[in-house]
């Protein structure tokens, strides 16, 4: 004769399976954001693949994201009193969110995860910028030559740049799980120059090195960032106050910028031309998760169990 075992046990059963997946997920998460973290995150700003830091009341910022070839794997941002250039017909897979003093843009393209107001994200930025410039050097160069190669020191790598750089060929980092890469970019130019110009650059990250590892930090008014002509690249681009221009591009990583509300050159973050840019989350945001989801699990079990007992 076949017997039945009753529905609770069944059900107890599956959510102790589940707890234990869960489990396992924090470990190996915990474990991963352990070895490989930048050492400041960037709150909210973490949220974007691309974030447009805006302007103010008088002094309005730009921020445009178009072209039916461009996409953004990920939420695009438009941070107070920023004006969206062109209509959006490139493709987000994302949310697009403004602040409640911007206007909706005109979609005539695609946005998976609908339009959104809100609040917060650029105090984030630039008070993740600052820390970010306040790190201590562990090797400052004038500038970076073509096809260099940077190997980790096992932890975090603060290299700081104090001229404006231009790079055309290759660039490889090489690291393991454990190391994590700053570049800051110090040079003292007008808004109007490129402090950083990355064209038709390959980068390579190798050893365990992952694009959420690396940042480039450019704080404070001063030269713009241009990533083109076929550009592919990995990294954390944070720069308020700088004009950004991504033009036939492909990023693994994010590009937060403009808000520089006193020039022309500085209050524009631009994305067009067949570029493609897939955000990474921030290290420690997937044990994070899990985390939250074990500690729902657990209370419902225990919640579930104390019901099968009465």
């Amino acid at each position: 004769m076949q017997t039945t075992a009753p529905s609770s046990l069944l059900c107890g059963l599956r959510r102790s399976r589940l707890c234990q997946l869960l489990l396992t997920v924090v470990i190996l998460s915990a474990t991963f954001s352990a070895v490989a973290a930048l050492p400041y995150s960037l709150g909210q700003a973490s949220s974007y693949a691309v974030l447009g830091l805006g302007g103010i009341n008088s002094a309005h910022g730009q921020i445009e994201v178009y072209q039916s070839a461009t996409v953004v794997n990920g939420n695009v941002g438009a941070g107070p009193y920023a004006d969206w250039t062109h209509g959006i017909d490139a493709t987000i897979n994302g949310r697009v969110d403004y602040d409640t003093t911007d206007s909706a843009p005109i979609v005539t393209g695609t946005v998976t995860g609908g339009l959104h107001q809100i609040s917060g994200p650029v105090t984030d930025a630039r008070n993740a910028s600052v820390l970010y410039a306040s790190l201590v050097p562990t090797l400052t160069l004038g500038g970076i030559a073509d096809n260099a190669i940077f190997v980790g020191n096992g932890g975090l790598n603060v290299i700081r740049i104090t001229n404006a750089i231009t790079l055309k060929t290759t660039l490889t980092l090489q690291g393991t799980a454990s190391d994590s890469f700053v570049f800051q970019m110090t040079s003292a130019d007008a808004p109007s120059a490129k402090t950083l110009t990355l064209s038709g650059l390959a980068m390579s990250l190798t050893g365990g090195l992952t694009a959420g590892n690396v940042l480039w930090d450019l704080n404070g008014l001063g030269g713009q960032v241009v990533i083109s002509s076929g550009s592919v690249v990995q990294g954390l681009f944070l720069s308020p106050d700088r004009g950004v221009t991504v033009d036939n591009a492909s990023i693994t990583g994010a590009v937060l910028g403009g808000g520089g509300y006193q020039d022309s050159h500085s209050n524009l973050i631009s994305v067009h031309s067949s570029s493609t840019i897939t955000m990474v989350p921030e290290p420690g945001a997937l044990s994070l998760l899990a985390i939250g989801l074990a500690t729902v699990c657990v209370r419902r079990s225990s919640r579930h169990q104390r019901s099968d007992k009465q």
